[in-house]
């Protein structure tokens, strides 16, 4: 619910400054270190949308896998190979690259 509030926060702010007069779709892009359930996140913004010029948008969520990187010699990895220990040369000099993201991807609004 926290994650939704605050994207609320951002999308009130950018409907008051964009002078949009409704929101009908939202496209999230969201980390699988968020560890985010589409389907309780998607009934959480429908609640607390209810009386915005967000209520009745689509909300659509894009899952960003987890993926790693090794300082020490260059290797990638991804959520198969979980863990924070290159599984090439063992090295803990590792870099999580992406599974953390919550970012909008994009947005359908009528304007005014």
């Amino acid at each position: 619910m926290s994650l939704v509030s605050a994207i609320l926060e951002s999308l009130e702010k950018m409907v008051d400054e964009n002078g949009w007069s409704s929101v009908k779709s939202v496209t999230l892009r969201v980390g699988a270190m968020r560890q985010v359930i589409p389907d309780v996140m998607k009934f959480a913004f429908e609640v607390s949308v209810k009386g915005t010029p967000m209520e009745g948008a689509e909300l659509a969520i894009i899952s960003v896998p987890i993926k790693f990187s090794c300082r020490g010699c260059g290797a990638h990895w991804g959520e198969e190979e979980l863990g924070y220990l290159c599984p090439s040369c063992g090295g803990m000099e590792v870099d999580m690259e992406q599974g953390m993201e919550l970012e909008l991807e994009s947005l359908e609004v009528q304007e005014r």
